[in-house]
């Protein structure tokens, strides 16, 4: 027997053996905790934590995500769907991912490269995904609880792993991976998580905290003073990824939370408020932030000069854009065509020294992998779950409307200084939260496996 062979053997013997728990778990949670444990295991136990090569290019969320479709293909045969029930963001995101593959394909039967395939297989197919689990489970009770706890867990584990990083407890860092810096030394010294990425974990602490805040307004008035204790926890959590777009996404999302959870005599004053509070600290702290020591691997001089950089991206990416403005380079395409660009000396730009770095905006990102048509698809995806946020603004009973509210902020905030969309899971996330909130909006009924 081959190693290949060999190792093959053991997953497909281990998939049994964990396929018989999870028909457990299926039977007695629907899809709702399939599609919870698929998430959080790529987040916390995905491509880093144990992975082969041979004879399959398998992790443990990535046999997850396999059994998930098996699981959703044996739920629409058992409950068909109503296509009366989709909505514009359904019919959007379905367009939008089908045009990325289009993008993908063409790029590799012109070049024959696969980094296009991989980017929409792991980062948009693998989100839409979880958005259909979403949309078939994600208006009962049982769903609604279940999100925000796991997601309260999840974010309480990953604030006492990012303070830990932070102080350099690395034997209190779990997978241990996380302060490995063999695989990557980079943002080394902050919270960057399972992920490996600040950006991304102060995103899902972000969206655990709000679950927590959800959790905090439903407890009983004496338990309240205990989930107060718990919020400091994760002011330490965003503080100690030491990213200043995840600091501004976070101070976004109380704002928003806040608007949402008070009465509406007091939104207006809460807002301004929150507002100038937030633009007098900016104006105070600028310097400081501009100049922060951050990475261990990094001097506070070249931490200045990556935000020193960011024009320079801009101006690269807009030479891209007028170049092809329709349809783009190709998904994935972007760090291979920036090279023509950044090497014109008739710019009067130094473009050059943008070369080793990827684009710092998801938006332009897009626009310049897949063009107008691309980043409209999913501006009208934004904007229809926008309208599912303003049906249900306020709604103490729509809960998921308000954890996808925060999700697509923070993506948002964050996506104005980086790509997010190349940051591990920060896409299923997202696609997951809104999926929740369209199925909490349209009024369906309810019906899980187990019910069944």
């Amino acid at each position: 027997m081959t190693p290949e062979l060999g190792t093959l053997t053991l997953i497909g013997m281990g998939t049994l053996a964990a396929g018989s728990w999870l028909a457990v778990l299926w039977r007695r949670t629907g899809l709702c905790g399939l599609a919870l444990l698929t998430v959080v295991t790529s987040i916390c136990l995905g491509y880093f934590f144990w992975h082969v090569e041979k004879p399959l290019p398998l992790s443990l969320d990535r046999i997850l995500w396999g059994i998930l479709v098996v699981a959703l293909v044996a739920d629409f045969l058992h409950r068909r769907p109503n296509l009366s029930s989709l909505t514009r963001a359904d019919f959007f995101l379905g367009i939008f991912v089908i045009y990325l593959l289009i993008s993908a394909v063409s790029v590799f039967f012109l070049t024959e490269v696969t980094s296009g395939l991989s980017r929409w297989l792991f980062f948009y197919a693998f989100p839409a995904t979880l958005y259909v689990a979403a949309r078939r489970f994600g208006d009962g009770p049982f769903a609604q609880r279940a999100t925000l706890v796991v997601f309260t867990a999840l974010a309480i584990y990953l604030s006492l792993t990012g303070l830990a990083e932070v102080f350099g407890w690395n034997a209190l860092v779990f997978p241990r991976y996380i302060a490995d810096t063999s695989i990557t030394d980079e943002f080394f010294g902050r919270a960057r998580g399972p992920l490996l990425n600040p950006v991304g974990n102060g995103f899902l602490i972000l969206i655990g905290w709000t679950a927590w805040t959800i959790l905090t307004v439903q407890a009983a008035p004496a338990r309240q003073v205990v989930f107060l204790l718990g919020h400091g926890l994760f002011v330490a959590a965003v503080a100690s990824t030491l990213t200043r777009s995840v600091w501004l996404s976070a101070a976004a999302c109380i704002v928003v939370v806040g608007a949402w959870m008070l009465p509406s005599r007091f939104r207006a004053p809460w807002i301004a408020t929150a507002l100038l509070m937030l633009l007098a600290a900016g104006l105070m702290a600028g310097v400081y932030f501009r100049e922060l020591k951050r990475d261990r691997h990094l001097s506070a001089e070249e931490a200045a000069r990556s935000v020193q950089l960011r024009p320079l991206l801009a101006a690269a990416a807009w030479r891209m854009i007028r170049e092809r403005p329709t349809f783009g380079f190709g998904l994935a395409q972007y760090d291979h065509a920036k090279l023509a660009y950044l090497e014109d000396p008739t710019s009067p730009l130094p473009l050059r020294q943008a070369r080793p770095y990827t684009q710092h905006n998801v938006f332009l990102s897009l626009l310049v992998e897949t063009g107008i048509v691309g980043l409209g698809l999913l501006g009208c995806f934004i904007a229809a779950s926008v309208e599912v946020f303003r049906r249900t603004w306020g709604n103490p009973s729509r809960p998921m409307s308000l954890l996808a509210l925060v999700a697509t902020v923070a993506y948002a905030v964050n996506g104005l200084f980086h790509d997010v969309s190349i940051i591990l899971d920060m896409n299923a996330v997202l696609f997951m939260m809104i999926g929740l909130a369209v199925r909490e909006s349209s009024g369906e009924i309810s019906q899980t496996a187990h019910s069944a």
